[in-house]
This record gives structure tokens, sequence and C-alpha cells, in this order.
């Protein structure tokens, strides 16, 4: 695997977990914190649209532009955006963390981190950008590395589309001036992260936490359990 910069994606790949059982959590402890504010079911319901329209951005506004324009629009809040967005901030910084209580975490993602920094790769954090920034590092320090391995981290606050759109991917390597033919991207999603390899990038499927929506199928160059991606290295 003779390239330069790796992209590796976060969920299900450095951090082992089950990404449907995660957002539950998620979801019932930031409603928990806006409640009283908000009705739970609506806040909820209106979160995962805000959150589609993210994933539909056309580039024209930064991801987390889009969330809050359509957030606040479905809520019908229409004054004090600013001190709710600082409640959010107050959750990732206080609340978010306490996820980490019911995620098995191993060692391997760290000695990979290790291994790869080790040879001079540049490494790119290339998660979907659904989130803030400090909720992408608070996860990432879970696997035990530090948000600083990363040259650049895409966040909601950075980016301006999502995956699986191939622009996500073609903004990254705007951004950080690279060339695809250089590039292994890492991940566990088949249409989300193989989808990479249209741009020529080499593309390794982590099969421990597999998703395979099975709507459009991407080859992969390499596949394999993340011992065996280690053993790669």
């Amino acid at each position: 695997m003779c390239k330069k910069t790796i992209l590796l994606d976060l969920d299900g790949t450095l951090l082992p977990i089950e990404i449907e059982d995660f957002l539950k959590a998620y979801f019932k402890l930031l409603t928990k914190e806006f409640a009283g504010i908000f009705e739970a079911g609506k806040f909820i319901e209106n979160l995962m649209i805000a959150t589609n329209k993210m994933i539909e951005n056309n580039g024209e506004k930064t991801n987390k532009d889009v969330f809050v324009k359509n957030f606040f629009a479905l809520m019908g809040v229409t004054n004090d955006h600013q001190e709710i967005m600082k409640k959010f901030d107050k959750f990732y910084l206080e609340k978010f963390p306490l996820l980490r209580e019911d995620i098995r975490v191993s060692d391997l993602s760290g000695e990979l981190i290790k291994r790869l920094k080790k040879k001079g790769y540049q490494l790119v954090l290339a998660t979907n950008p659904l989130f803030p920034e400090e909720a992408l590092a608070e996860r990432v320090r879970w696997v035990d590395i530090a948000p600083e391995d990363f040259s650049f981290v895409t966040h909601y606050e950075n980016m301006h589309y999502c995956k699986p759109n191939i622009e996500y991917y073609q903004e990254i390597i705007q951004k950080l001036n690279l060339q695809p033919e250089n590039c292994i991207m890492i991940g566990n999603d088949v249409q989300e992260d193989m989808i990479a390899g249209k741009l020529g990038m080499k593309t390794y499927l982590v099969t421990d936490f597999l998703i395979d929506r099975e709507e459009k199928e991407f080859e992969c160059n390499w596949q394999g359990s993340f011992e065996e991606l280690l053993e790669c290295f």
C-alpha cells in the first residue's frame, strides 16, 4: 500500500460501534438536555429532518448553516438561535462524553494510527460531517487517539457536502491539494466510503461493522477485518 495520504472513517471503523445503537443513546441524552424547551417527539423528528438536509447539501452553505436554517425553521424558532446553539455546544462539552460509558473500545485503532504516523502517512479523519468538531474530537479520544494526529478532520462547520455525495471527497481533495491516486480511503460503509474509488482513490472495506444498503455496489481494492487491516501496515 504505497500511498501518501490515508483517509479514515470513524464510526464503525476506528470507533467499534453499531451506529444505530449509538444514535439511540445519543438521542436519548440529547432529548433529556432539551426537556422543557422542546417537545421530545417533535425535537427528534425535526433534528432528523435537518440532518437529512445536511446530507442533501449542494455545497452553497456549510453543513452547519444548512442544519441551523432548517432545524430552527421546523421548530418555529425565529429568535434566540444563538442561545440554543450555545446549549448544543454545552451539551457536546459536558454531556456527550457520558456516551463513552456504554462503548467497548479496543486498542487496535490507536495501534493503527501509531503505525501509520511512524510510516509518515498524512492522516485525514473522513467521517460524515454531521457533528460539530468537539463531538468528533471527543469520539476520537474514546479510542485513545489524539485529534491532533489528523492533518484534517471533517465536521459540519468546515464541510459543504456529506457522504455518500462524491463531492464530499472532492472537497477534501481540493482543501488539502491531494492527488486521489495517492490516497487510500478506509471505511466500513460500502456506499458511503467505497464511493471514493470513483475519484481514483484506493479503498479498503473494514468488515467488522459492515454497512451495506445494497442500493449501489462499489468495488473495493481490499477488504477484511480491522485486525487484517492492521497487518497491512
